[in-house]
């Protein structure tokens, strides 16, 4: 890949004071590889702990410069920045490598002290690049359209009763969800919002998306999975003046009563760099700490052969 020259793009999550950290070990790495023909830009997004000439061998480019030149996108930060990230690449379809500077980190897999290897792997094609689906929402009877890495969310909007979401797929009733809210998800999102409403894990390969209620009136209604070829209308109804979408955790706007909603795959993908000697299994185990004892053995009346209540 280095055979051409090679422009690095950096966006960052301007909240987190622990940017600085790969921020200066990318700004060496730049500074001792200056023969090489690699740009690195920089869009700081007014962050406040970033200062003018700070790292002088980053360039500071506004988001949009970074998006048109970028062969790779450094998202340093966390889940959260990636999304944002996806956001602005859009249909360009650059890959994303996430450093992860945050807590979970499904996503981000790079830690700051692994970013300089990892970009060389992807340097010399030493990584993967994953392929990941989008879901696209068009607002029916306006010209509103919206795309979502992790999922789509109807909401009721505060109000205190539940709302209808009558949920078709492929023109066939699918069921008329009585329910607080209605989630549908990527594979990529079955790990975030989905999953904390009781929806399964999707391997992020898998051509599928998930239709999940939330707090649904029937006990007897549960997750669906669908393919992602499918298309999903949804016609919302509320006693309120509104129900809300949000689209990745982000409010996107309110709609009055009898909105309808079309999902389908988008015609784009999301390209994430991953390590090779990195599995989503492996990231399930860690993440989610499978197989760990969080149980507290000293609690327990036999220790070490002697029993704690004498």
């Amino acid at each position: 890949m280095e055979k051409k020259p090679v422009t690095i793009g950096i966006l960052v999550n301007p909240r987190k004071e622990q940017i600085l950290i790969p921020l200066q070990i990318l700004d060496e790495w730049k500074k001792e590889n200056s023969a090489r023909e690699i740009s690195v830009l920089l869009c700081p997004f007014d962050s406040p702990f970033i200062q003018p000439g700070q790292f002088p061998h980053l360039i500071i480019q506004p988001v949009q410069k970074i998006i048109e030149s970028a062969d790779l996108i450094l998202a340093l930060g966390g889940d959260g920045t990636i999304l944002r990230s996806v956001q602005f690449i859009g249909r360009r379809q650059i890959p994303i490598m996430g450093v992860n500077l945050g807590g979970l980190g499904f996503l981000a897999e790079t830690s700051p002290e692994e970013v300089i290897q990892h970009v060389e792997n992807f340097l010399n094609g030493a990584c993967v690049v994953e392929r990941r689906s989008l879901l696209q929402c068009e607002v029916l009877d306006s010209d509103e359209k919206y795309f979502a890495f992790n999922d789509f969310v109807v909401d009721k909007a505060g109000f205190s009763r539940v709302i209808e979401i009558v949920t078709r797929v492929d023109g066939k009733l699918l069921n008329s969800y009585i329910a607080d809210a209605l989630i549908i998800s990527t594979p990529t999102g079955s790990t975030a919002y989905s999953l904390s409403a009781g929806g399964p894990i999707v391997v992020p390969e898998t051509n599928v998306f998930i239709v999940n209620p939330i707090c649904p009136h029937s006990l007897t209604n549960r997750p669906v999975v669908v393919p992602d070829n499918s298309t999903i209308l949804l016609t919302v109804y509320t006693e309120f003046k509104e129900i809300k979408l949000f689209r990745d955790g982000q409010l996107m706007k309110s709609f009055p009563n009898g909105t309808r909603f079309k999902l389908s795959r988008a015609p784009f993908v999301v390209k994430l760099v991953k390590m090779q000697d990195k599995s989503f299994y492996e990231t399930l185990r860690s993440k989610l700490h499978w197989g760990e004892d969080f149980r507290d053995k000293k609690r327990w009346s036999y220790q070490n052969g002697k029993n704690q209540s004498e």
